[in-house]
């Protein structure tokens, strides 16, 4: 395979397997955009933006090597390459899942795909359980910080290219100024949003009320099953993250994943209207690393 160089030959950190670099090729004999921003939308999100996307070129998960099929209602399970607000994205409808059973190596595949094709911020976002006393289903909540308690750390097996384990640095996982950017897109566009810290379970089931009360303990405002394992895996990729957090149920109430299917839903219009102002802005973001594409 010619025309890129692993993510190891970036001085970054990564996983044994090649299973990104050989996606990687796979999109690029396919598709000549060459993303600025990845969007990763969560359960129930995808509708949010679809029909904003000018589609250059779609894949099922599947067709990418590494990527199972999606089985989550309200997951797609597709990338979509083009233009988002007119800016070059990796759309990813849908997301990869612990509880899905694949193991905690496949939850990094797309930060390290997107990595690979360019894109020097995600996006991530998530269907909540809202915790915090102030929040209310529908809301938007921007991912201040995050709390691990998926029983395992994403970056397990990655290494440096000189052997050393991948010791990364978590002190500002999500990028202070995309969270300010997106903080003024949604009061240009009339969305009360709010901030704070999500925690990260392994699920599927939802929490129970004593381990709401835990959560709520520990610092935590929203609690969710998924954007740790792509948000710790971004930033030891050196990437800038913004992570946004749908509040669609009450944690420790009594909820359907149906439920909160119809919440995401509902809650869409509010997501697109901060998307939309704030893509064209992430895209003029000055990278951390400004490797060309063309040279992976």
């Amino acid at each position: 395979m010619t025309g890129h160089t692993p993510l190891a030959a970036l001085g970054l950190p990564a996983p044994e397997d090649s299973l990104a670099e050989e996606g990687f090729a796979h999109v690029l004999e396919r598709t000549s955009i060459v993303p600025e921003v990845a969007l990763v939308l969560g359960s129930g999100l995808g509708d949010a933006v679809r029909a904003d996307v000018e589609s250059d070129r779609e894949f099922v998960f599947s067709s990418l090597p590494g990527f199972p099929s999606s089985s989550v209602p309200g997951h797609a399970g597709r990338l979509v390459m083009g233009k988002l607000y007119g800016v070059p994205a990796a759309v990813f409808l849908g997301r990869i899942h612990l509880y899905e059973g694949h193991g905690i190596g496949s939850t990094t595949l797309i930060p390290r795909l997107a990595t690979l094709l360019g894109a020097n911020t995600l996006v991530l976002t998530n269907a909540a359980g809202g915790i915090g006393p102030g929040l209310r289903v529908g809301q938007l909540m921007l991912i201040t910080d995050h709390i691990n308690l998926l029983g395992a750390n994403p970056l397990t097996g990655w290494r440096f290219p000189n052997g050393q384990p991948a010791f990364a640095d978590l002190s500002a996982v999500y990028t202070p100024k995309l969270r300010e950017m997106a903080e003024a897109a949604a009061t240009e566009a009339g969305v009360d949003v709010a901030s704070g810290v999500y925690a990260g379970l392994p699920g599927p089931s939802y929490e129970t009320p004593a381990e709401t009360r835990y959560l709520r303990g520990i610092g935590a405002d929203a609690v969710g099953m998924s954007t740790v394992p792509e948000a710790v895996a971004a930033a030891a990729l050196r990437r800038e993250v913004l992570g946004i957090s749908c509040i669609t149920n009450v944690a420790g109430a009594q909820d359907t994943h149906e439920d909160v299917l119809a919440a995401a839903a509902k809650a869409g219009p509010n997501l697109r209207a901060v998307l939309e102002r704030v893509l064209p802005g992430l895209g003029k973001i000055e990278p951390e690393l400004k490797e060309e594409r063309r040279g992976l």
